[in-house]
């Protein structure tokens, strides 16, 4: 059964409390590659927490993955965290979910 918490992947906070349009943003800016992740996607045991489908980016040469997360805690809301990634976690987005970036 998958977990709730997002906690539990690790990693840092890149924005929090923000819409999903500014987690998009960000995630365009600062990956060259990233894919759309729809609400329930389940990464590493986590089930992603959204309201609608979101990037979820890949930094390849960092070995990171920024996922955005919904918690449904007040005062969360929307967040976008760095996490770090293996070659197998990079390889499960790609052939998971689709590809947006050009």
């Amino acid at each position: 059964m998958a977990s709730r918490c997002v906690n539990n992947l690790g990693g840092k906070v890149l924005l929090m409390d923000v819409t999903p349009d500014q987690v998009n943003d960000y995630v365009r800016k600062h990956c060259k590659e990233y894919y759309e992740m729809p609400p329930g996607f389940v990464f590493k045991d986590v089930r992603m927490l959204l309201k609608s489908p979101m990037l979820v980016g890949l930094q390849i040469r960092k070995q990171k993955i920024l996922l955005p997360f919904t918690k449904p805690c007040p005062g969360y809301g929307t967040m976008l965290y760095e996490v770090a990634a293996k070659e197998r976690d990079l390889e499960f987005i790609r052939e998971n979910l689709v590809k947006v970036s050009e």
